[in-house]
């Protein structure tokens, strides 16, 4: 099969063997593969896959099912959407089937890749591991990132008002418009977060620059979920600040979880989140999908920090 691997800074197709698919797998001929993040700083050499996963470049895809396990409940020729730890850019993956998902009624296989990576994210980190109750004020940093315009579609539709963190005013007016109450611009100051908090959880890709700030910015009882180090791994902290405000500060990842985990994440998910796509109240925000051919633009693209919502990499162009 062809896929698509990092290579010194660079990506390039490459053939590779097809997986075999054992008990409580499916095989998933992919129709389209989510880009994120993790995959630029894969393809630098930054950030290798878990011990046994697949070093194909790719957390989340979507597609048809081709070939079922034994133990499984999926059927050949049922469309899905996976989340992955690697894999997802190849013409074929093979997935625990419990890690995949049924395309949302009305969704295409595009915008369906879109969805695995960054729901699974947003909803493990704000109400799994924060806890976030009805009503609770939320502070979302990049907030126009796909992590972002899931959580804010979140927030909204279980009673969370939030505010943003992002690049320019055409994103705030981007994440105003999906939910978000307001926020600020880094070109700009964020110092005028001040004005709409305090708030109870914060979700953080950006780690250092902004650590003394998010301190100052919590709540009593606020909890900041770290999931990136986008503005550094280094920060001072006012350890007297978190002692009287009695701060929680949860440092999460998901790919390397393990099987079991992500299961139960989602399983979750499919309880709690999914049936919401279909009343409408979520959507996926897919900005643009590129050929197979333009994987470099794809890349660039990513890397810009320009992105409002996903961007979607078309494997196989005839599956819709």
């Amino acid at each position: 099969m062809k896929a698509l691997q990092g290579v010194e800074g660079q990506v390039e197709w490459a053939q590779r063997p097809s997986p075999a698919c054992d008990v409580g797998q499916i095989r998933i001929r992919v129709a389209a593969a989510g880009l994120n993040r993790a995959d630029l700083l894969q393809r630098a050499g930054l950030y290798p896959p878990p011990p046994g996963a697949s070093d194909i470049l790719g957390l989340e895809c979507s597609g048809v099912v081709t070939e079922v396990g034994a133990g499984s409940a999926w059927q050949v020729g049922d469309r899905v959407c996976a989340l992955l730890a690697g894999g997802g850019m190849a013409e074929e993956v093979v997935v625990d089937a419990r890690h995949a998902l049924p395309v949302p009624e009305g969704l295409s296989l595009a915008e369906a890749a879109a969805l695995p990576e960054v729901y699974a994210t947003a909803w493990l980190n704000l109400f799994q591991l924060a806890g976030l109750k009805p009503g609770e004020k939320v502070l979302l940093h990049a907030g126009a990132s796909g992590v972002g315009s899931a959580a804010i579609q979140l927030c909204k539709a279980f009673g969370n008002p939030c505010w943003v963190s992002v690049g320019s005013a055409e994103r705030l007016a981007y994440c105003e418009a999906l939910g978000a109450q307001g926020g600020a611009t880094r070109d700009e100051s964020l110092e005028s977060l001040r004005d709409f908090g305090p708030f109870d959880v914060i979700l953080d890709p950006v780690g250092g620059s902004y650590a003394a700030l998010n301190q100052q910015l919590l709540a009593q009882d606020g909890r900041w979920v770290l999931i990136g180090l986008m503005g550094g791994r280094e920060a001072q902290l006012d350890l007297a600040l978190v002692l009287a405000k009695r701060l929680q500060l949860c440092g999460s990842t998901l790919r390397n979880r393990d099987e079991q985990f992500k299961a139960d994440l989602l399983s979750d998910l499919s309880q709690h989140v999914w049936p919401l796509f279909a009343e409408g109240r979520l959507k996926p925000q897919l900005e643009r999908s590129f050929p197979s051919k333009e994987v470099e633009l794809a890349f660039a693209a990513l890397a810009s920090n320009k992105v409002a919502g996903k961007l979607v990499l078309l494997i196989d162009e005839s599956l819709r």
